[in-house]
């Protein structure tokens, strides 16, 4: 590849990623009033040979308000955000940090082995460690008689 080529992709990469992170930060749910579902985290998904790995940024969540659920090949998580009360505001200046309760339900990749899905939050990241069914190469097929 000719460096014109190769710095124009580059170029375009971070374009990319840079887009991404404004449209994150401009989305629906940030620019509509909460409703009942309330906002949504942001989420990575990595998929290795035998995992799918979810990162949730839940920062400043209480741990005991967090729910996984695995069906199917959906990931829901949910749980409640609330920061420290202020007596002694007598403006606000600045509101981005949404509040509240939050659900955010995302599609797999491939099917999952949901009894031994795991999950570690640390730090205001969540990652739940999502084993991938193993699928048998070769099944035999019992036959029945017919009649």
């Amino acid at each position: 590849m000719d460096p014109f080529s190769k710095k124009l992709l580059e170029e375009l990469e971070q374009m990319q990623q840079h887009t991404g992170r404004i449209l994150r930060s401009m989305s629906l749910s940030r620019m509509m009033p909460l409703e009942s579902e309330g906002w949504q985290p942001a989420v990575d998904i990595y998929e290795a040979e035998n995992n799918i790995y979810v990162y949730a940024d839940l920062a400043g969540v209480v741990s005991e308000s967090l729910r996984v659920t695995v069906a199917d090949q959906q990931l829901q998580i949910s749980g409640f955000r609330q920061l420290p009360a202020h007596q002694s505001i007598a403006c606000v200046h600045q509101l981005e940090i949404e509040l509240g309760g939050f659900q955010r339900t995302v599609l797999l990749p491939s099917a999952v082995d949901v009894e031994r899905v795991e999950s570690i939050y640390a730090n205001g990241i969540l990652r739940v460690t999502l084993p991938k069914r193993t699928k048998k190469s070769r099944v035999t097929i019992r036959i029945t008689p017919g009649a």
